[in-house]
């Protein structure tokens, strides 16, 4: 006699957390890829792409790259803890709200662009706005897959 027993289990703030860490930097890994892409289409070299993220102002694309990639995965933190906490009430699909929020960050990075990483506003406002969608893209659909 076989018996099957079902073990069900519910994800803690933690949990998404710890989640949101690792979309965050898989969504930030895709918005670099779509940024190198377009930087150099419009002849920009790779590291210089990398370096517009550095927070000296230099051109630091290793420093830049490990920053953005740190950066993302927080937030992809704070969406998971977001997600975790208010996604059920939503009608919204985990995609959608990866997508508003990608829109959210956007504007936070075109504040930073302004103070805290000028070397930023390097970066077409427009292709700025595109990897952010494409990071919330990404983002929601992992957590949707969760």
């Amino acid at each position: 006699m076989s018996t099957s027993h079902t073990v069900t289990h519910r994800s803690s703030t933690g949990d998404a957390a710890a989640s949101g860490l690792v979309y965050g930097l898989a969504a930030g890994l895709a918005m670099v890829a779509l940024l190198a892409v377009l930087g150099l289409l419009q002849g920009q070299t790779l590291a210089a792409t990398a370096g517009f993220f550095s927070p000296s102002g230099q051109s630091q694309p290793l420093t830049g790259l490990l920053g953005h990639l740190a950066v993302s995965a927080v937030y992809g933190a704070v969406f998971g803890i977001v997600w975790r906490l208010v996604g059920g009430r939503l009608r919204l699909p985990a995609w959608l709200a990866g997508l508003v929020y990608g829109v959210l960050l956007w504007g936070v990075a075109q504040l930073l662009a302004r103070t805290v990483a000028p070397a930023l506003a390097q970066i077409a406002p427009w292709a700025l706005l595109a990897g952010h969608l494409v990071y919330g893209l990404a983002l929601g659909v992992l957590f949707r897959k969760r």
